[in-house]
């Protein structure tokens, strides 16, 4: 078979051959043509400007910033014809980047920060839209620009949440560090803080937030085998066992007891657009635990647990929630 498409080949070739030398004038070009359908046809002009483009702006950089160029990224993010950067200037220490992230363009460079300690940067995109995303050494905080126009912008989501990450499609997580661990604020203050995950995507470039719908009953819980399991268990030991052992794990039996005696009332249970359901209770001590669930129609599992309170939405102005399509 190999042998017979060999011999196919060379037999075009030199029909092609042969017909290009009997017209008059341009075999060479057509030839060429034949080739670049082929194999495809390089851009040596475009590979030209995009070069000249990133060392112009490579230049600009230099001109603005100090230390080395650590890191530096180049392309046209924003996909509007031209071409940009995020750079990050300093030094590399063993553990962090000690410097200042940039933007830049063929015109000028922007900070984006402060000097400061950082992890290294990532280039993320999703859904059409691309992003630097930076998390800070010495805070955790994530920060999150884009580009529009060749301009860039602060998400409404930076400096917010530590650990955002992209978890496909339109989708992100992130952990969100608030001081709910008591039912008493000013108690909640003084102790250590709790991390809850939250939920968020982007919507025509921008991010949004999974808000919930916090008007959901006990019953509407019983729906799901899991949740009503939990509601049995919480109503007979005051917490899931997982929450006992995490907590309490030296727990006499008389204060086994007292746990399940005095465990409080359940507070809410929120339901989200992505099937995330957050159920918020009281237990003894004033504490407050939550447990989450992933849910679909005819089924529910729980995904996490442990102290604090969940929010309908941990950044109000960019949530929506389920219903709003169908309300208007």
């Amino acid at each position: 078979m190999f042998k017979r498409t060999v011999i196919l080949f060379a037999a075009v070739t030199a029909v092609m051959v042969l017909c290009l030398s009997a017209c008059s004038g341009g075999w060479k070009e057509s030839y060429e043509g034949f080739l670049d359908d082929l194999v495809g046809k390089v851009d040596t002009e475009q590979q030209t400007r995009d070069t000249n483009v990133e060392e112009v702006i490579r230049d600009k950089l230099s001109d603005y910033s100090e230390g080395q160029t650590i890191w530096f990224q180049f392309g046209d993010f924003d996909e509007d014809g031209t071409s940009e950067a995020f750079a990050f200037c300093g030094k590399a220490g063993t553990e962090y980047l000690e410097g200042i992230l940039w933007y830049v363009n063929e015109n000028y460079a922007v900070e984006l920060n402060e000097n400061g300690k950082w992890k290294n940067p990532e280039i993320i995109s999703a859904e059409g839209t691309t992003f630097l995303f930076a998390e800070n050494y010495d805070d955790g905080l994530t920060y999150v620009f884009g580009i529009e126009n060749s301009k860039v912008y602060e998400t409404a989501v930076s400096g917010l949440f530590e650990n955002l990450q992209h978890t496909g499609g339109k989708d992100f997580t992130a952990d969100f560090v608030s001081y709910d661990h008591f039912e008493d604020e000013e108690a909640a203050k003084q102790q250590e803080p709790t991390t809850k995950k939250y939920w968020f995507y982007l919507e025509n470039g921008e991010f949004r937030e999974y808000g919930a719908d916090d008007s959901l009953r006990r019953a509407d819980l019983r729906k799901y085998k899991a949740g009503s399991e939990v509601i049995d268990i919480i109503y007979e030991q005051g917490l899931i066992d997982e929450l006992l052992q995490k907590y309490y794990p030296d727990a006499t039996e008389e204060e086994l007891e007292f746990i399940a005696e005095e465990a409080g009332y359940f507070h809410s249970i929120m339901l989200r657009e992505n099937g995330i359901l957050n159920l918020n209770f009281y237990g003894a001590y004033n504490d407050c635990f939550y447990i989450t669930f992933a849910v679909t129609e005819n089924s529910s599992e729980i995904i996490d647990c442990g102290r604090g309170f969940y929010l309908p939405a941990a950044v109000e102005p960019i949530a929506t929630y389920p219903g709003e399509e169908e309300a208007e």
